[in-house]
């Protein structure tokens, strides 16, 4: 290839309001949701963009992600846009340790693939066997009643599916779900997510009580480190248990749980696991297994959930829903054209991600790129 095709990025720092400023899980408050856009142009004008995510989980380093992502944007330098084996392993060593980088950058890339061969993305990661996913909108912690309030008001707005977070307080969280199933109705489908907020013996009894009010799956009663806690509850549980800390976005972890038996369902996230090709290989590795799995929750830009859900859409889909509908109550997107319509999310063949980038939102957002030199 010539070297007008070789890989250039811009990167623009991106800072989104909550809709709710109070929202909550047990791991702390989520004020706003911090990341950095990135931009890779062809010299015929295509571009593709991807999203670098610095919040919510864990505990964000922003400078060290934007050093990363300098380093990563240098490091492939030479290489040209359709070397993808070559730009993963690339990445892996510019980029240690910092996954979202490597998802934001890959991201950027795989849009301007598609964009390149006038395709949609989902056709370049193996096309779409499920065009429509029902979507899981997330309950932040509050009081009972706001919980059931918020659920009320999505169940009207036609989601299906809810997934209940959880702060560790026994008494609290079987009110909160028992409030929300009163709320949502009988034939909703709950979730509930502690976050790591409970020690083993405790949720084991916790599943008990929340089968009682047709709790469907309880997603990381405990440490993410507590590997044996959580097979002992997959064992003892009747409800499904899912992995999601545990996994920390390694394949090797993922691998070792699967080979535990440490859960039943693994909630894979586009961010932690790198980007695009990796959380594909993940879904892989649990299809072979026979374990189920979910595309987990994307707080950011539409183009995030987007990309997201073209990957979800090359995949069995799982009855519980993809976790892509955050961005709905995520302020200050400069990207359109990826909505939840009656609870569900749909992916077109729109070239590239299908969502439009606009310098200036309703919010006038203002986006101010850099670039390596």
């Amino acid at each position: 290839m010539s070297a007008s095709s070789e890989i250039r990025f811009e990167w623009a720092e991106l800072r989104q309001r909550q809709q709710d400023p109070t929202w909550r899980f047990s791991q702390g408050h989520i004020e706003h949701v911090h990341g950095w856009l990135v931009s890779t142009t062809t010299a015929q004008g295509l571009t593709g963009y991807g999203y670098v995510l610095t919040t919510p989980i864990g505990k964000p380093n922003p400078p060290r992600t934007y050093e990363a992502l300098k380093a990563g944007a240098m490091a492939l330098r030479g290489i040209t846009l359709f070397e993808t084996e070559r730009m993963h392993r690339t990445l892996y060593e510019a980029c240690s340790g910092v996954a979202p980088v490597r998802a934001g950058i890959v991201g950027a890339v795989y849009d301007l693939m598609a964009k390149q061969h006038g395709v949609s993305l989902h056709q370049i990661l193996g096309g779409a066997i499920t065009r429509t996913a029902l979507a899981a909108r997330l309950l932040p912690i509050k009081e009972p009643e706001e919980m059931a309030q918020a659920a009320r008001e999505l169940t009207a707005e036609g989601y299906r599916i809810l997934k209940i977070k959880l702060s560790g307080e026994w008494e609290l969280d079987t009110q909160r779900v028992q409030a929300v199933r009163q709320a949502a109705g009988p034939t909703a489908l709950l979730t509930v997510d502690a976050n790591q907020a409970y020690e083993t013996d405790a949720a084991v009894e916790l599943c008990k009580v929340l089968s009682g009010f047709g709790v469907s799956l309880v997603e990381q009663p405990v440490a993410g480190t507590d590997w044996e806690g959580m097979a002992r509850i997959t064992r003892e549980s009747s409800i499904a248990i899912e992995a999601d800390e545990s996994i920390a976005g390694s394949l090797q972890n993922l691998l070792k749980l699967i080979e535990m038996k440490a859960a039943h369902s693994f909630n894979l996230k586009v961010p932690y696991f790198g980007g695009l090709r990796d959380t594909l290989l993940a879904a892989q590795l649990c299809q072979t297994a026979g374990m189920q799995c979910r595309v987990g929750a994307i707080f950011g830009p539409r183009l995030a959930s987007a990309q997201a859900a073209h990957l979800a859409s090359i995949l069995p889909a799982p009855t519980l829903g993809v976790e892509l509908a955050e961005s709905e109550h995520i302020l200050d997107d400069p990207f359109s054209g990826f909505d939840v319509k009656n609870g569900s999310i749909t992916v077109s063949d729109a070239i590239g991600t299908g969502v439009d980038f606009n310098s200036s939102n309703p919010e006038q957002l203002s986006i101010t790129w850099e670039t390596t030199t």
